[in-house]
């Protein structure tokens, strides 16, 4: 054994020591840590020392029943909050394809945008070799203006399945 370690002393003694540093630093981030984690409950324990356990636990009861009346009196604001939300572009899906056979490159698109009660807008964009058109069509409680071509009625879908969620 002797003569494996004076042997190999060069590697061992090197390598002993990285080890040791690599513990000392784990220990010392692991003391941090737990300092860290300890610190409300420290706090917690100041607070029952100084008051007393019933004190303790009536003045947290009461910071309870003041974030309790906090909701209370703000559950109106939230609900007008979420009722607004409602109107505004919530929906929105969006299928690319190629129009034309001789234009690749899914350069054309339908995106439809959509407000809580499905109304809004679809922008379809027709890409040609020579030429691009733009359409605009009006969508009311899901259901377009017009006829929709496949990637348009695709668009709507996804549109409406992105206001499920």
């Amino acid at each position: 054994m002797n003569v494996f370690i004076e042997a190999n002393a060069n590697i061992l003694l090197p390598a002993a020591l990285i080890l040791g540093i690599v513990a000392v630093t784990a220990v010392i981030l692991l003391v941090a840590r737990m300092r860290r984690l300890q610190r409300p409950f420290s706090e917690m324990a100041g607070l029952y020392d100084d008051l007393g356990t019933e004190d303790s636990l009536q003045l947290l009861l009461k910071g309870v029943d003041e974030n309790r009346e906090f909701i209370r009196g703000h559950g109106e604001d939230l609900r007008l909050i979420l009722e607004g939300l409602e109107g505004c572009f919530n929906g929105i899906g969006m299928v690319k394809y190629n129009a034309f056979e001789d234009v690749g490159g899914n350069q054309s698109y339908s995106i439809c945008i959509l407000t809580g009660q499905k109304n809004g807008f679809m922008l379809t964009n027709l890409v040609g070799r020579n030429s691009t058109r733009g359409y605009a069509i009006e969508v009311k409680s899901g259901v377009a203006e017009r006829e929709l071509g496949s990637e348009e009625t695709e668009a709507l879908a996804y549109s409406i399945k992105s206001l499920e969620k």
